[in-house]
This record gives C-alpha cells, structure tokens and sequence, in this order.
C-alpha cells in the first residue's frame, strides 16, 4: 500500500513538471479608430512593437465614424475611443466618459485647394468639402476663416462629404473647389495636380486624435487604464526615435510608396502631442464650442472631461526607466 502510494506520488510530481506554465492573463481590449492613418499610427505602432502586450493587453482595433466611435464607447461595445473632440463633447453634455491621453495635439489637417486659389480669402463663394457640421475640421476650418475675415456660415459653401477618404475623391472628381484632408490623402491630391493652402497645425493646438474612457473603467480597471496610456506613450517615442522602420510602417499599413510615407512622416511628426496631453486653454475651447452647441451657459470643470493622471504617470515611469539604461 505504501509502495502504491510511492508510485502515485512521483507519477503526480512528474505531471506537474511537465505541464506548461501558466499563461500571464491577458486582457481583451476594443479600441474604435476613425480609421488608418498616421493619427492613429501609435496605436498600431504599440501592437507591432509589443509594447501593448507587455502591458498584458491583446488589442483590437476597430474602426468607426466619429460619432458611432463614441456611442460605441458609451454602449460598452468598445472599450477605448480615438476621437478625442467628441469625446469632450460628450464629456461636457453630462456623459460619463473622458480624455485621458492625447495622440495629436494639433490638427493634422490640410487645406487642400485648387492651384488657381491663392489665400483663405479666395475661397470666399467657394464651395468647400467638410466631413459634417460641428466635427472637428469644421471647427478647423471655421477658426481660420473667422481669422482671415470671412463669415464661414456666408461666404462659404461648406458641404458635408464624409471622411478623408470621400473628401478627397471629391475634390479629385471636381465636386468641390477645396477640402480639409488629411495625410496621406493630402500628398496624393498634390500629385493630382492639387496644392495645400496650409496646414491647421500652424494656426491652432486643437486635440484630435487620443484616447477617452468611460468613467467607470478609470474607476474600476485603473491598471488596465494605465498599462493602455503607457503602451501609446511607448509607441509615440518609438516613432519619434526611429524614423525608418515608423516609414516603413506607414508604407506597409497604409499602403502607400516609400515618398509618401516618408512626407507623411516629417509632416504628421509636428502634429503628435506631447507627453500625450495638450494644454488647458485647447481643451476649453472645444468646451467653449460644445456648450455653444448645446445653447448653455454653464460652467463645466475641466476635469469633468479629461484626466491627464495615466499620461503623467505613464511619462514619470518612461523618464525613470530611460534615466536607468
């Protein structure tokens, strides 16, 4: 009985030695994008890097339209959200979500115009191919009009196109006398014969593309919350340390030649945020312009719609380990 017992023991013991250990938990996120492009390029930077799965994360990225993005987030159908002007929007409205990393602290958006137009003035009659009333490139676009003396909402025939994507194949198509677009669609239309009147960044600090959360998962999952932020970080001083392989990435994901990469790169470059937050005053004004909307006067907290706190911690704990090398 005792041998038996001897036998059951080292054939147990020889089981447990041979069983694999077991694999780290991992959670499965969902994040909506607006799409593919070198606004979103940190997030599929942190995937093909790892740095997202270091942080014990296995992403999905979805993409969406702005407005079903945040629904989506809103909904628990996502669990992250890329259009940050909405995401305040919402935020400003009473809804329980938040900003809590930023990917462009300023727009990386391009008015794209018919050679013959020379100055923001001349687009006075003109018609101008927009993604949808109120959207960030509209805001954009109104801004730089208000500034160069033009009545947007009379001097310009602003027409609601859709994404990048359709604006451009209208201005290509000869729909419409100018755009906002984005890279590499700007670069694109300049080989078709097109030019950029300027690019928006140079004008305003204005978040578009980052990161929101529902409150309840900054509440609930900070660890998750942070290891999301720290991955994006990572990925954003990636790209900004190593400019091939982040070309080579852009030419792979977004399919385009090895020149419209490299462009999209040294343009798109000056867009990225800072240690992944924008200032006070961009963010009041997309406050200023939501409560506009909505036809309120009431005073809304800045920290009613961001939270900088993952993004603070996530840069201290980067800095700390790069001072340690």
């Amino acid at each position: 009985m005792t041998r038996l017992i001897f036998q059951l023991f080292v054939a147990s013991v020889a089981v447990l030695l041979s069983s694999p250990p077991a694999a780290k938990a991992v959670d499965d996120i969902k994040i909506a994008s607006t799409g593919a492009g070198v606004s979103t390029l940190p997030l599929e930077i942190a995937v093909r890097k790892g740095f997202s799965r270091d942080e014990g994360l296995d992403v999905l990225t979805i993409t969406m339209r702005t407005n079903i993005a945040v629904n989506a987030l809103l909904t628990r159908n996502v669990d992250y959200a890329t259009p940050s002007t909405s995401a305040i929007k919402a935020a400003s409205a009473g809804l329980p979500v938040k900003l809590i990393a930023v990917l462009l602290g300023r727009p990386d958006y391009f008015l794209t115009v018919k050679k013959e137009i020379r100055s923001v003035k001349d687009l006075k009659g003109k018609r101008v191919a927009i993604g949808s009333f109120g959207a960030a490139a509209d805001l954009a676009l109104r801004t730089v009009a208000k500034h160069d003396g033009l009545d947007p909402d009379r001097d310009l025939i602003r027409l609601q196109i859709g994404g990048a994507a359709s604006r451009y194949a209208s201005l290509i198509a000869g729909s419409v006398d100018a755009t906002i677009l984005t890279l590499p669609y700007n670069l694109q239309a300049e080989k078709a014969g097109y030019k950029d009147l300027l690019w928006f960044g140079e004008r305003m600090e204005l978040p578009l593309s980052g990161l929101a959360a529902r409150d309840e998962t900054i509440q609930k999952n900070p660890k998750q919350v942070f290891g999301v932020v720290r991955a994006v970080l990572r990925a954003m001083a990636f790209a900004a340390a190593n400019r091939e392989e982040t070309t080579q990435m852009i030419v792979n994901w977004l399919k385009v030649d090895q020149e419209v990469a490299a462009r999209s790169y040294e343009l798109g470059k000056p867009s990225w945020s800072t240690g992944g937050v924008v200032s006070d005053g961009a963010v009041k004004v997309l406050v200023d312009q939501s409560m506009l909307e909505l036809k309120s006067k009431d005073a809304v907290p800045l920290d009613k719609v961001r939270n900088w706190t993952f993004a603070e911690q996530a840069r201290r704990d980067l800095r700390s380990i790069e001072s340690g090398k």
